[in-house]
């Protein structure tokens, strides 16, 4: 298994912009933001999901390794199983900031919504669009 992304993936991944203020960009994440912060992407998406934070939970919940170098991850369950709710796991090692955060949620959340995309453009087209509906939805709310 590879250590690390493609690196147009991780570029495209960098790339997208959170719509938090400057000053908060740099917080660090807090687990009772991270589950607000998701369901507001849930909420956007149309898609519920439960944000775990302890990997190794995951891990056995999945089946699937959770990688060290793994800012998120998302398991939908098997195909002819699926699960009702799907968990997004994420690594508060990497990801430490809230901008971090949007950007992990997001991305995850894409492939959560339309997983066909893979890693192409469009798909991160829509983690984009996903992270401005949950800028409009933060403005509205305050």
């Amino acid at each position: 298994m590879a250590d690390r992304a493609h690196p147009v993936t991780e570029q495209r991944h960098a790339d997208l912009r959170s719509p938090l203020p400057a000053h908060e960009r740099y917080l660090p994440v807090e687990v009772n933001w991270l589950r607000r912060r998701a369901k507001q992407f849930a909420f956007v998406s149309q898609r519920d999901f439960h944000v775990v934070v302890d990997l190794a939970a995951y891990a056995s919940i999945s089946g699937m390794p959770f990688l060290a170098h793994y800012a998120a991850q998302v398991y939908v369950g098997p195909k002819n199983a699926r699960l009702r709710v799907p968990l997004m796991a994420i690594n508060l090692k990497l990801v430490t900031t809230r901008e971090e955060a949007d950007r992990a949620l997001a991305h995850e959340t894409m492939h959560l919504v339309v997983p066909s995309y893979g890693h192409k453009e469009a798909a991160f087209a829509r983690a984009q669009l996903l992270l401005d509906e949950v800028g409009q939805l933060t403005a509205a709310s305050a």
